[in-house]
């Protein structure tokens, strides 16, 4: 006859461990919206927010708890950053709200929340360099990687599974917006995409010590956001543009070549920004702007973003469907199953809930953000 304390116990794992697995948490951003295509302060202003999601009886997420904490749109919507284990999240903010010039300015905060928790709870909050946006953690979770757009850096702290602590700066070749970050499975290189400079730079590492090589892969036109496949084998990364208002695309790079290079690009809707690759490696959705940040007056301007999924295999990307998104979309990922779709919007203040089933994208249900969406993220957790 069994134990009946250790069979609680088994109970009790069995139901802890895919609730850590499936935690997802927005950034809202409540000090920046879109006037006539230009970033200005809402009024009222509002809080900038951390919030953990939980799906819904209707299948749709929604919020399940706030916190106070510094969040900006600013940079690729990757401003999140969980640890190995889903109890901690990191959360960059590159601008801040001057109210005493009533203009958006640059911010270097980083905080430290904890998640595990019935309410999220902010236990650090340190400076990194203004324009602090997509941060990586290494796979051993000993560092954390920054992106630091508006400086033209990356910051490196050491992580003691608790708190950071010393931060070193990395100077890159030239400035350039560094945007996308992705550490590689061995733990020994990364990647950065430079916006600006069309360049993407091969970081290696070595303990404490972090150093570029000086031979970029060139890759136009506005390489942001990057994404890398389950087994490391993939990174897709968005190609933002610079603003003209055409379309986006998608590039593939192989990380397995020596030296890294693209082998595969599709065209998406203009400026894609939230980007996932589904659990199963075998999806990347994508939400581009769809020229929602462009001033009304011009003839590329649609209020709504488009959703876009695509089948990935063997390298090369091919659509499969299309939904409309929310208004100025930012994040989007796939939900910690892969059966949804999550995306949201900064000027409807607003999480979306798409269903994948394989085919088609169906439209599940909005629900109401703390501020506008600015950044998206889940827990990754193996096995």
């Amino acid at each position: 006859m069994r134990n009946p304390l250790m069979l609680a116990l088994t109970a009790l794992i069995a139901f802890a461990a895919p609730a850590c697995a499936q935690t997802v948490v927005s950034a809202n951003d409540g000090h920046s919206i879109l006037q006539d295509g230009v970033q200005v302060l809402p009024r009222p202003l509002l809080p900038d927010t951390l919030s953990v999601l939980e799906r819904g009886e209707s299948g749709a997420w929604r919020v399940r708890a706030s916190v106070q904490v510094a969040a900006s749109v600013v940079g690729p919507p990757t401003a999140l950053e969980f640890t190995h284990d889903g109890k901690i999240v990191f959360v960059s903010s590159a601008s801040r709200p001057d109210v005493k010039t009533g203009k958006i300015v640059p911010d270097d905060c980083i905080s430290v929340v904890d998640v595990s928790g019935p309410t999220p709870r902010v236990v650090q909050q340190v400076a990194s360099a203004p324009g602090a946006t997509t941060m990586r953690l290494t796979p051993d979770g000993r560092h954390l990687l920054v992106a630091d757009g508006r400086s033209g850096v990356l910051t490196w702290f050491r992580f003691d599974g608790g708190r950071l602590g010393e931060r070193k700066v990395i100077v890159l070749p030239v400035s350039g917006f560094p945007a996308g970050l992705t550490i590689l499975p061995d733990g020994k290189r990364a990647l950065v995409s430079l916006w600006q400079a069309d360049r993407v730079y091969l970081l290696h590492i070595a303990g404490d010590d972090v150093s570029v090589d000086p031979v970029p892969l060139d890759i136009a036109p506005g390489p942001w956001n990057i994404r890398m496949t389950p087994d490391g084998h993939y990174a897709v990364m968005g190609m933002l543009g610079h603003g003209e208002g055409l379309p986006g695309a998608l590039a593939v790079l192989d990380l397995t070549a020596s030296p890294i290079r693209e082998v595969g690009r599709v065209t998406v809707p203009n400026a894609p920004e939230g980007l996932d690759i589904s659990p199963d490696g075998r999806y990347v959705a994508v939400v581009s702007q769809n020229g929602s940040a462009l001033p009304p007056r011009s003839p590329r301007y649609n209020p709504r973003g488009v959703v876009t999924m695509l089948g990935l295999d063997n390298g090369q990307l091919h659509i499969l469907a299309q939904a409309p998104g929310t208004l100025w979309p930012q994040g989007l990922v796939f939900s910690p199953d892969g059966r949804e779709v999550l995306v949201q919007g900064v000027m409807d203040r607003s999480l979306r809930t798409l269903g994948w089933n394989g085919r088609r994208l169906d439209l599940i249900g909005d629900a109401p953000l703390p501020g506008g969406g600015a950044d998206l993220e889940r827990a990754r957790i193996a096995g």
